[in-house]
């Protein structure tokens, strides 16, 4: 590890240190894979990992993991200490749970003997994980944590906008080569297994979501269709939902092209949505609300007689789907250097359907486009 990754790491755990300390919290239990990435630079993937965190910049700071990850966990996170889970004992989180333990005894025996305070977050825990945690620590005071390290993931710096500009450009590029191989008689699937070719072909890490190749009448009618043995015909629009990884993190564009010029409806479709991931643009920046930029875009979609199935965009980084999502229960402002896409789609089953979809750096007075594909319809 760098130094310069220490200082991130560093930074971002003195960071929920802090809100852990204003929150009166002994300690934190933190097991989604993504934010164990975040705070600590672990690659070892999700679901193999739980820290246990302490607010005291003198305490120590816990990283649960099985034997298959202790050398690696070493090495990339080497100020944690290690707790490894083995048979017999009732999974990381019991592991975890027997750490929490001891922290309140160890805290118990000194002047002030006050129930421990812990915090997890119930939206990334299942129930059975949750039982296996408390079940080794009864005796603390388990408490639903504020979700700083969410709000922490959605600013992204300097170097995370790097990466995921470099993501955006491998998966840019990719979809240009992929245009020689989308035409008929050739199946989703085929085209599904070139963009992944492509991919890395031009410097990405393969996938970082199940890449969606939606076509013709029925298949093209789905938002999130399954990619199938179907073949591409002559006059088709094909909807390709994609993003490379790079460097663990993710981009993510969408576009739909025509197989053939256009029959009406389906162009006349395609204009809605490109006018409305328009409007999504012009409103977004820093200060306004998701709920402000889910309107702008709603306006043109019901304006034209149609409605969106799904949500209209979500930021991204290290996971596809992270907070804030466009919704219209979202009135948080948003902040500069938060990323969002804007993805518009109009389904009609039996006609076929049409998304397209951007990635945008939200910046104090607009917003930057990270993805620079045609908004024309590409008809091959």
């Amino acid at each position: 590890m760098t130094e310069t990754a220490e200082t991130i790491y560093d930074q971002r755990l003195a960071a929920v240190e802090r809100q852990m300390a204003a929150d009166g919290l002994d300690a934190l239990v933190v097991g989604d894979g993504f934010d164990v990435a975040y705070l600590t630079g672990f690659t070892g993937g999700d679901g193999v990992a739980v820290l246990v965190l302490t607010p005291g910049a003198d305490d120590t700071n816990f990283f649960v993991t099985d034997r298959r990850y202790v050398t690696q966990m070493a090495k990339e996170c080497p100020a944690y200490e290690v707790r490894d889970w083995h048979k017999g004992v009732p999974g990381y989180y019991g592991t975890a749970g027997q750490v929490v333990a001891q922290l309140a005894t160890a805290g118990a025996t000194q002047a002030s003997a006050t129930t421990a305070r812990v915090g997890y977050y119930p939206d990334t825990l299942s129930h059975a994980n949750f039982l296996q945690l408390t079940a080794q620590a009864p005796d603390v005071e388990w408490v639903a944590a504020t979700p700083y390290i969410k709000h922490m993931r959605a600013h992204k710096t300097p170097e995370e906008i790097a990466t995921i500009r470099e993501a955006c450009r491998i998966s840019m590029l990719s979809f240009y080569a992929l245009l020689d191989h989308i035409r008929p008689g050739v199946t989703e699937k085929d085209v599904d297994n070139a963009l992944e070719r492509e991919f890395r072909a031009h410097g990405g890490s393969g996938y970082c979501f199940t890449t969606i190749v939606a076509s013709g009448p029925e298949n093209g009618a789905c938002p999130h269709a399954t990619v199938t043995d179907r073949v591409l015909q002559k006059g088709d629009f094909v909807t390709i939902d994609f993003g490379a990884g790079y460097k663990g993190y993710c981009s993510d564009i969408t576009r739909t092209v025509s197989l053939g010029p256009a029959r009406p409806e389906l162009r006349h479709m395609f204009d809605v949505v490109t006018e409305a991931k328009r409007a999504g643009h012009e409103a977004l920046r820093a200060g306004t609300t998701p709920h402000a930029v889910h309107d702008a875009i709603n306006a043109v979609i019901t304006g034209a007689g149609y409605e969106t199935p799904h949500g209209f965009g979500h930021s991204f980084g290290l996971a596809i789907h992270e907070w804030p999502f466009i919704s219209p229960s979202d009135d948080t402002p948003y902040e500069a250097g938060t990323i969002t896409t804007i993805e518009p789609g109009l389904y009609v089953p039996g006609v076929g359907g049409v998304r397209q979809e951007d990635d945008y750096l939200i910046t104090a007075d607009g917003s930057e486009r990270l993805t620079f594909i045609t908004d024309e319809l590409i008809e091959l």
